[in-house]
């Protein structure tokens, strides 16, 4: 008898792992995440014009939705390498800004966002403790406003001024 509920139970999970998923599940959505190329103007991040590209592959973006449709979750993971030039001075330096990171969309319009590994975040005048630029080694944790302000930012790790950094 023991034998037999071993079996039935081997065959049950057997089942599950091959039957299909049900109609109202959604896969998840990946795409090549689309790395900002232009200029920061000067005020914006740091006191002089900045430069970025990517260099070489851009993240992963996958988006993960609930049974009607909605996204529950934006993630970004993979290797990225971002270029940042000091307009005025040419100084250039190279970023690891392959950390992973998620974004929870909220019912008001916001989201909820938290990130690990290096991470290259930009705050603006109109974000909490901006303008900056700022490459992150650790874990943040930040809220955006339904009018995209970053705000409540929380960092456990290190975290360098690249604006000091390319303003030297």
């Amino acid at each position: 008898m023991r034998q037999l509920r071993r079996i039935g139970l081997a065959f049950g999970a057997a089942l599950l792992v091959f039957l299909p998923q049900t109609a109202g599940a959604t896969q998840p959505l990946r795409f090549p995440s689309g790395a900002f190329v232009g200029t920061f103007a000067a005020g914006q991040v740091c006191s002089f014009a900045v430069d970025t590209a990517p260099v070489g592959a851009t993240q992963t973006e996958t988006l993960y939705f609930d049974r009607s449709g909605n996204v529950i979750k934006i993630g970004f993971t993979g290797v990225s390498y971002i270029s940042l030039t000091n307009d005025t001075t040419k100084k250039t330096i190279v970023v690891n800004a392959s950390g992973t990171g998620a974004l929870y969309p909220q019912g008001d319009g916001s989201f909820l966002g938290s990130g690990g590994g290096p991470g290259l975040f930009a705050l603006f005048p109109t974000d909490s403790g901006g303008p900056a630029l700022l490459q992150i080694r650790g874990r943040e944790t930040f809220t955006i406003s339904p009018s995209g302000q970053i705000q409540n930012l929380v960092v456990v790790g290190t975290v360098t001024d690249l604006c000091a950094v390319l303003g030297s």
